[in-house]
């Protein structure tokens, strides 16, 4: 236990993190913050002991109530599990790694093997495009897209909520009930043969600002997430499913810089000019 101690202590001193009484957010939330990130980071593994209360709060000079509420935080949100008569110890699954550019088109093929990665379908219904939505999929203004939502899990720990629109008019009869091995892009290859080359997306850091959203994840209202947005496109350069995924804690995204000389020229672009480019190309 010292040493998980001393590891604390020398990890907020190293990094110069500190905790104040005088701001916004609460203490026991800024500690739980900074707890959530020292296990990120991998200075604790799946399955290690985590330090006790009172090691927190001697780390960083607070009440024990106050590392109480933080480690209870932590518990609530998947990060840690308690086993009686035994402790607190790093959950398995707490901490996934993707590629942010892979030649991996569906993010949930890139999850490690041994993960028990599961999919529930919210609901699919048909609706009105919004603006963005509309223009993505190069479609009228408010015409009419399938809505998809689907909660992503890792060993029973939500992990991502994802939003799909696709053009009601391409795919009007489509049905969660068909998907061909729990995957949209084969799904729409196998049905409707449309293949999908290529796949943009953007990555922003964000909060949660729906109440549903929140829920589905079991995060608090305004709690920081990932927001990632797609645009799936065919051989064809037609855009055929744009997406919006919501992510919480826990999931990092790496990618490999290349020289310059090693690499393709490659213009960075946003979701909107992507979408203002693709509406000149079709024009």
């Amino acid at each position: 236990m010292i040493q998980n101690q001393r590891t604390l202590e020398d990890y907020a001193e190293r990094n110069r993190y500190a905790l104040s009484d005088a701001a916004s957010i609460p203490l026991y939330y800024q500690l739980f913050r900074l707890l959530e990130r020292f296990t990120s980071e991998r200075h604790l593994h799946p399955g290690d002991r985590f330090p006790s209360e009172e090691a927190i709060a001697g780390a960083f000079h607070v009440s024990r109530p106050t590392a109480n509420r933080a480690t209870r935080e932590l518990l609530e949100r998947g990060w840690l599990r308690r086993e009686r008569g035994r402790g607190t110890f790093v959950a398995q699954g707490s901490y996934v790694e993707l590629a942010l550019f892979s030649d991996e088109l569906s993010l949930s093929s890139q999850f490690q093997d041994g993960m028990r990665l599961t999919s529930r379908t919210v609901y699919c219904r048909k609706r009105s495009a919004s603006e963005d939505v509309a223009d993505a999929l190069g479609i009228s203004s408010s015409g009419p897209v399938v809505e998809l939502r689907r909660l992503r899990s890792i060993d029973e720990r939500p992990i991502l909520v994802s939003d799909t629109y696709l053009s009601e008019e391409r795919f009007s009869d489509f049905e969660p009930e068909d998907f061909v091995n729990g995957s949209l892009f084969e799904t729409l290859w196998t049905r409707y043969s449309v293949s999908v080359s290529h796949c943009d997306r953007w990555l922003q850091a964000f909060e949660v600002l729906s109440q549903d959203v929140a829920d589905l994840l079991q995060v608090p209202l305004l709690a920081p997430i990932l927001l990632v947005r797609g645009l799936a496109y065919a051989a064809n350069d037609e855009a055929v499913a744009c997406i919006t995924a919501f992510v919480r804690e826990g999931i990092s995204f790496q990618a490999r810089a290349r020289s310059h000389a090693e690499k393709a020229v490659r213009t960075a672009r946003t979701f909107i000019q992507t979408v203002e480019q693709d509406e000149g190309r079709s024009n």
